[in-house]
């Protein structure tokens, strides 16, 4: 008999799957048939109007992996995008097998307990940054972070966002650039590729400010990396949001964009 590689079903407004390998962004061969039964099934499946998506992620190891691409990006948002008008929910939990499990669900918001550890780091932005990219979103929360200790935290974290009135932006494919700008704002970058990065963050804003911004380490608590590298002529961030267990993007009533929290986990 052959070995089962993956399984996806769906009902109830919820959706259960399973693999013996973990997505990744370009899957090959059967990896490929299951995101598209995986998208299928996300299609397929109805949303109220104040519901949010629920997405869990059950590793069988504590390898890394970013919460965000293994529900979201590496499955694409055109499949969920109509169950995330309200907010977008993920969460990481060990397996109780050797198999990678997801689970998306459309159910209310108030369903979920979020995490209520120590606060790490806060930001409220007054203005939606003039871009989507990942660095319009370090810029924009580099210079609006709070951060309470400012000691070094090595453990995992989780994001709890709130976007307002002001936000205009469609929820869904919004979220991966949203965080990684997020917790690339928490590190500080190795001091590499000067000429390179500072010319691609000229895009953002006064290039050369926007370089001493992301080699200075005054609040940089989850430490120092090569944070970005050269990407044709533009540039990819390397944040550290494999440590990032939790993530809440969710449509509020304050006025402001967004306002986000980090906690310990």
């Amino acid at each position: 008999m052959e070995q089962r590689l993956y399984s996806v079903t769906h009902g109830d407004g919820r959706v259960q799957a399973w693999s013996s390998v973990r997505l990744p962004f370009e899957p090959k061969g059967w990896l490929r048939d299951y995101r598209s039964e995986l998208q299928g099934a996300l299609r397929a499946t109805r949303a109220t109007a104040t519901s949010v998506l629920y997405a869990e992620y059950a590793a069988p190891d504590a390898a890394f992996a970013d919460l965000e691409n293994v529900l979201l990006y590496n499955v694409g948002s055109g499949c969920y995008s109509h169950l995330a008008r309200r907010g977008i929910i993920c969460r990481r939990m060990p397996s109780g097998d050797h198999l990678h499990h997801v689970t998306y669900a459309s159910i209310e918001s108030t369903d979920v307990i979020a995490p209520t550890g120590p606060v790490l780091a806060a930001a409220r932005l007054v203005d939606t940054p003039s871009g989507g990219t990942p660095a319009h979103w370090w810029a924009a929360f580099r210079q609006h972070l709070h951060v309470p200790g400012r000691a070094p935290y090595v453990g995992v974290f989780g994001v709890r966002a709130e976007v307002g009135l002001a936000w205009r932006r469609t929820l869904a494919p919004s979220v991966k650039a949203l965080l990684d700008g997020l917790v690339s704002a928490l590190h500080v970058h190795d001091g590499s590729e000067h000429d390179h990065v500072t010319t691609a963050l000229s895009e953002v804003g006064d290039g050369e400010l926007l370089w001493a911004l992301l080699n200075d380490p005054a609040i940089a608590i989850f430490g120092q990396r090569r944070l970005v590298r050269p990407h044709g002529p533009k540039i990819a961030w390397n944040p550290a949001d494999e440590r990032c267990g939790y993530i809440e993007v969710v449509r509020g009533t304050k006025d402001d964009p967004v306002t986000v929290t980090i906690v310990a986990l």
